[in-house]
This record gives C-alpha cells, structure tokens and sequence, in this order.
C-alpha cells in the first residue's frame, strides 16, 4: 500500500467542518484516490478524510490542507507531518 507523508496547512474558510483534506493531484494519483475517497491520516492519532483536490495554487506535493477539526481528531497542529495513505473502506449491510 502507497503512503507519503505530508506537511499539514490550514485549510479555508470554505472547507471548515466539510471533512475534507486537500491534497495534489500528483499525490492522489501515487495514493491511487481520487476526489471523494476516503484517506486515512496517521498524525498522533489515525483518522480519515476526504480526499479532495488542492486550489490551483497549492499544487505542492508535500502539504495537505485540513481544517482544525481534522487536525484536533488526528493529533497534530500546522506545520507539523503525518503519513497519509488510502483508507480501506468496508461497507455495512443493512
């Protein structure tokens, strides 16, 4: 399984609270993710998020934008690096 670790960014305003991590395109295709899958996040904590393309002018392989709910849940603050790889969703039957 692929894995690459990444600086964690603040993310925008308008990605508050949607659950979303930010991440290049370079990144997504070495992931193997596209927008809308769901990445797990190894900070202090593991976690996920949805993956979702970076604005045109962070289009830098080695960061990540998630917001501080994201950041509270996976342990870490700005500046800091987690490893990032695809999660390995299972779906429940009803």
């Amino acid at each position: 399984m692929s894995e690459v670790q990444l600086r964690v960014l603040g993310s925008r305003q308008r990605d508050v609270a949607r659950g979303m991590a930010r991440i290049d395109q370079r990144t997504m295709q070495k992931l193997g993710v596209s927008s809308g899958d769901v990445i797990e996040i190894l900070g202090k904590k593991k976690m996920s998020a949805i993956a979702w393309p970076a604005y045109s002018e962070d289009e830098d392989p080695s960061i990540m934008r998630i917001d501080g709910f994201l950041r509270k849940n996976a342990g870490v603050s700005t500046n800091e690096y987690v490893v990032v790889r695809k999660a390995e969703v299972k779906m429940l039957r009803a």
